[in-house]
């Protein structure tokens, strides 16, 4: 018994595919034979124009049955059967989350009864019983009234088959995504769409109607077509992947050569070194796992500069690395980046230096090699496995169905490699890619991705392929660089795409989270948003202070990385207002930044970072207390930056940091800091709430709404209720082990709270009203009905952050304290309150 992984879940997941598919017959139920009809009509008429597709609920489609009835009926009804595959698809990895801690044996098929298990237990950890919209939405569970059958129904547009070349699919809307309201295509064999078609074959169906294929290899002429033929006629990606002259001087520091079977240093300074600017080379990303293997080390460096070191039998390298070295020759390459074979692993220099340089690395290299493949370096890439491969087409009304081909992103993000933290730097500053995942290779390029299911055709020109075949991110999970109009809305949108990415990512040494947002950071953002500390950008402090809980927090094991920076927990997160740019936050306190240096004695020891020449709206003086000499101080609004000049580019460009700009780098990975706050604070009354909208919130978060009494608290006056935060359980449980339970449940529990004002944020502007609009009608759940309600009262709030105090400081000048969460209130109620009370402004030390 063990713990699978995603990968071995995966290959159990298709073989239990395997067996519907074996087990279903051709003939359909009663409920479904509307479908076979359809396509009957379709079929024989003479005027395919008179078809088009529908969108959910459009008067032409079928309803079918809810989603038991396709457990009940698969072996009996061909159409049942493809509804359920549809369903193992669909929620593949939702599944894998639900089952992965279960003791299940890796030889064992997983059965339908425990696929239904799963999503019971899904449809149960995500509905409330309290809930209206739960009440209407809930699937076959016959625990909630019903007000709305047809939201249970599986519909189905049979007339796109004549547009699209597939019958277009929705599951129930308790089923879909988030926002998106998921449309699943099944589509025609080609030679079904042809017979159907006749003359009157659409342009956009030929190319994205899958080929059947069924094979047992991978084929790697079809990635050095692609390759070849990005480029010599891909001008965008030739010109994003030309390298940087002046950075090629400092990284990579050595590569491999797979001719010579050895290391070369490309130090210009040592003998027999290669030139980075006259030679291309090839980067491996992959996933090292538990088991150890053959590394570089100081002891070896210099036997494996030999010529024919790797071929050495002594010296046995994990698989993953043989077959990248056999792809890079296939491929026509001579050298290879590999990080366990590039960089001493026992030498702390070497280490920072090339972990620093990791994204110009992987910029510079002319292909990354993506070994998805497994949970470590011991898996081939070159296996495929055949049973997830294998087209496997459904008779519906004498014509061929089968599922639409995995969508990129999809497949990716089903693997081991996209949980790991380093790799989404690797993805997000590499240009081209080949991505080997157990069932499909890959070619993706900036114009687009290519496989064995869709190949690449050098007659049709690029961009109709980049019009039908592109994914919506090309690099499968890499930062969304599409998002915003403008340098500092792109790089906003951009760096709360990498903190919500990396927040779910799993690192060995947990300190390493800063460090691999570094280079992204530097390269995409830094433009825009300013130098960073412990992560967030102080050109946008107030914004950036406003992450949440999107789920089940942890604390990092990284000693100085502060409570207030999201790098110091893990789990999901996100920023409720979408953006850190436009928002006009007017801050309310003075802040500046120390960095801690250790212990003196008893007394801790802090040193500020700053650098004044380049944060030119920053003010500089020594003025301050005596715990900080030197401060760096925000000004009262966050004003538009005037540091790169008069002429601003209007879009982000990829920027890689020169040697000389190194100080920069170093400022934004300042881990170890204290912000300190000078500002006013105010006790108030807070209770945890159900929120009684959103079925997508995790059970785990809890909208707490902030009343102006513990009278008002307790009773759920309407009057009284000035204000709302989120906080998760797992905060809760790190700062209040013997006030809250991972376990019992928090609802209902009154509590007073210390809350710090730091900024004002007028919630009747455009770009927040456009997110309170998503808000009401959608399911994203940043805010609750009351607190929507509120705001369209009386949109002028105070942003707040929850406090948890620790020791004062001797003196008592300091006082030291932990970020517990953020949320709003009232302006006017807290004007009120800060009055009533005397509370003075003081200075606290934010860890």
């Amino acid at each position: 018994m063990s713990r699978l992984s995603i990968e071995d879940f995966k290959r159990a997941l298709a073989a239990l595919d395997t067996q519907i598919f074996v087990s279903a017959r051709n003939s359909l139920c009663d409920v479904c034979e509307p479908i076979s009809l359809r396509l009957g009509e379709i079929l024989n008429s003479t005027n395919k124009s008179d078809f088009h597709p529908g969108t959910r609920d459009a008067t032409d489609n079928i309803s079918l049955a809810d989603i038991d009835h396709a457990f009940y009926n698969y072996a009996e009804c061909g159409f049942c059967s493809l509804i359920l595959r549809v369903i193992l698809r669909a929620k593949e990895r939702h599944l894998y989350n639900a089952i992965k801690s279960r003791p299940l044996s890796q030889d064992k098929l997983l059965s339908l009864d425990t696929i239904r298990e799963a999503l019971r237990s899904m449809e149960s950890n995500t509905l409330s019983d309290t809930s209206s919209t739960a009440n209407s939405i809930s699937s076959s569970l016959n625990e909630f009234e019903i007000f709305d059958p047809d939201d249970l129904a599986i519909q189905v547009s049979v007339d796109a088959v004549c547009d699209y070349g597939a019958l277009s699919l929705w599951l129930p809307l308790g089923e879909s995504e988030d926002v998106n309201d998921n449309e699943f295509q099944l589509f025609l064999h080609p030679e079904d769409y042809r017979k159907l078609m006749g003359d009157a074959q659409n342009l956009e169906a030929t190319l994205i109607i899958p080929k059947p294929l069924d094979r047992k290899t991978r084929d790697m002429d079809l990635m050095k077509r692609c390759l070849e033929y990005c480029r010599e006629n891909h001008a965008k990606c030739k010109q994003s992947a030309s390298p940087n002259t002046q950075v090629l001087q400092t990284a990579p520091s050595r590569i491999i050569d797979i001719v010579d079977m050895k290391l070369v240093p490309t130090n210009p300074s040592i003998e027999g070194h290669v030139n980075l600017q006259q030679v291309e080379y090839v980067a491996l990303s992959y996933v090292w796992g538990r088991d150890p293997f053959f590394t570089l080390q100081s002891t070896n460096l210099n036997t494996l500069c030999k010529k024919d070191a790797f071929r050495d039998p002594a010296i046995k390298l994990p698989q993953t690395i043989i077959d990248a070295i056999e792809v890079t020759r296939f491929l026509g390459f001579r050298y290879i980046w590999i990080d366990s074979l590039c960089i001493e692993q026992d030498s702390t220099e070497d280490t920072v230096a090339q972990i620093g340089s990791m994204h110009i690395i992987y910029a510079q290299a002319s292909l990354t090699i993506v070994a998805a493949v497994g949970d470590s370096a011991q898996h081939s890439i070159l296996h495929v496995d055949p049973n997830q491969l294998a087209s496997k087409y459904h008779t519906i009304g004498r014509l061929r169905f089968c599922l639409d081909r995995p969508e990129f992103k999809e497949v990716v993000a089903s693997s081991t490699w996209a949980t790991r933290g380093w790799t989404l730097q690797e993805v997000t500053c590499s240009d081209r890619f080949i991505f080997f995942t157990p069932e499909r290779t890959y070619f993706s390029c900036a114009l687009g991705n290519w496989n064995e299911d869709l190949p690449f055709d050098e007659s049709i020109p690029a961009e109709q392929y980049q019009r039908y075949l592109r994914d919506e991110d090309p690099k499968g999970l890499g930062l969304d660089m599409a998002a915003g109009s403008g340098r500092d809305a792109q790089a906003s949108s951009i760096y709360i795409s990498m903190v919500e990415k990396l927040s779910t990512r799993r690192f060995t040494h947990d300190n390493d989270v800063l460090k691999a947002s570094l280079g992204m950071y530097t390269m995409y953002m830094v433009d825009g948003l300013g130098m960073a500390v412990a992560g967030l950008p102080l050109y946008y402090l107030g914004a950036a202070l406003m992450w949440q809980p999107n789920g089940l927090l942890s604390r990092r094991r990284c000693e100085g990385i502060p409570s207030w920076s999201w790098a110091s927990w893990t789990g999901p997160i996100s920023y409720p207002l979408g953006r850190l740019d436009g928002l006009d936050i007017q801050l309310t306190l003075d802040w500046f930044v120390d960095e801690f240096k250790g212990h003196r004695s008893t007394r801790p020891s802090y040193t500020v970072r700053t650098s004044p020449g380049y944060i030119k709206y920053l003010q500089v003086t020594g003025a301050f207390p005596k715990a900080a000499q030197t401060t760096l101080r925000a000004p009262a609004k966050e004003p538009r930056p005037d540091y790169f000049g008069e002429n601003d580019p209007p879009i982000l460009r990829r920027r890689i940091v020169n040697p000389s700009d190194r100080w920069m780098m170093n400022l934004s990975l300042a881990e170890s800091t204290v912000l300190a706050f000078g500002g006013t604070t105010c006790d108030f009354h807070m209770r945890f709430r159900e929120h009684e909208q959103s079925v997508q919130t995790s059970s785990h978060v809890h909208f707490c709404s902030i009343f102006s009494s513990q009278e008002a608290a307790e009773s759920l006056d309407s009057d009284g209720l000035i204000g709302e935060m989120r906080v998760d359980s797992g905060t809760l449980e790190s700062f209040f082990p013997d006030e809250f339970s991972l376990t019992a449940p928090n609802l209902g529990i009154t509590t007073s709270v210390e809350l710090l004002s730091f900024g004002h944020l007028d919630f009747s502007r455009e770009n927040v009203q456009n997110v309170l609009y998503l808000n009401r009608y959608s399911r994203r759940g940043n805010f609750s009905p009351e607190f929507l309600a509120m705001v369209e009262a009386n949109p002028d709030m105070v942003l707040v952050m929850w406090l948890f105090r620790q020791s004062a400081q001797s003196g008592g000048t300091w006082r030291n304290a932990s970020r517990v969460a953020v949320g709003y209130v009232l302006r006017s109620r807290w004007d009120e309150a800060v009055k009533e009370r005397g509370r003075e402004w003081e200075w606290i030390r934010l860890h």
